[in-house]
């Protein structure tokens, strides 16, 4: 791929292109809450506590994982760590 191209559609697998809509919708929210998409970025790739120290980029590729990261940025948001 040319530096600046990006994929395809067609040639990425359904599973990657759910991936990055999820990776897209959570770095959003992430960067409302954290008030900087720098921030959002960096926090998407460390272990994270309310995950079980996993980051949120492994933990969005799974089905039952997407909203457990949506739930924990919502705590963040609203001050709810329990």
């Amino acid at each position: 791929m040319i530096l600046g191209d990006s994929p395809i559609p067609e040639c990425l697998s359904s599973h990657y292109q759910v991936y990055l809509l999820r990776r897209k919708i959570t770095l959003a929210y992430a960067a409302k809450v954290f008030g900087s998409r720098d921030f959002a970025l960096h926090w998407f790739t460390k272990p994270a506590r309310g995950l079980d120290y996993r980051p949120p980029c492994i933990v969005i590729a799974n089905d039952d994982g997407y909203p457990q990261v949506n739930d924990y940025i919502s705590r963040i948001e609203y001050g709810v760590y329990c």
